[in-house]
């Protein structure tokens, strides 16, 4: 699977490209909304899977993750995030669903499987 991961931590970006590249999977990395426009433009085809931060700086990852939707109806979107109480508003959203921070290795392998 090919999966864009918007993570504004590098850290977490980094831990999160390792592992899904480890799993088998195609991964592009960004830091923020903006970055993550440009990484599709340069890759130029299909995603499979959006893992999106919640929160990012200046942006907001439910937003973000909708207009990545309307533009690929069929990408799934797993969101993550470290502010549990932010979880409720996107678990409504109906997009996907939330891993929190921190997690493993093989519960994010699993959340992206399971997409």
């Amino acid at each position: 699977m090919t999966v864009l991961v918007v993570e504004d931590d590098p850290n977490v970006l980094a831990f999160v490209d390792r592992m899904l590249t480890y799993g088998g999977h195609t991964v592009l990395a960004a830091e923020d909304p903006d970055d993550a426009r440009f990484v599709l433009t340069e890759h130029g085809g299909p995603i499979d899977v959006l893992l999106c931060d919640i929160v990012l700086p200046g942006a907001n990852g439910l937003d973000f993750a909708r207009a990545i939707k309307k533009d690929n109806p069929t990408v799934k979107i797993v969101f993550m995030t470290g502010l549990i109480h932010q979880s409720p508003k996107v678990l409504r959203s109906g997009l996907g669903p939330v891993l929190h921070k921190p997690f493993t290795a093989a519960e994010l392998l699993k959340v992206i499987g399971d997409a």
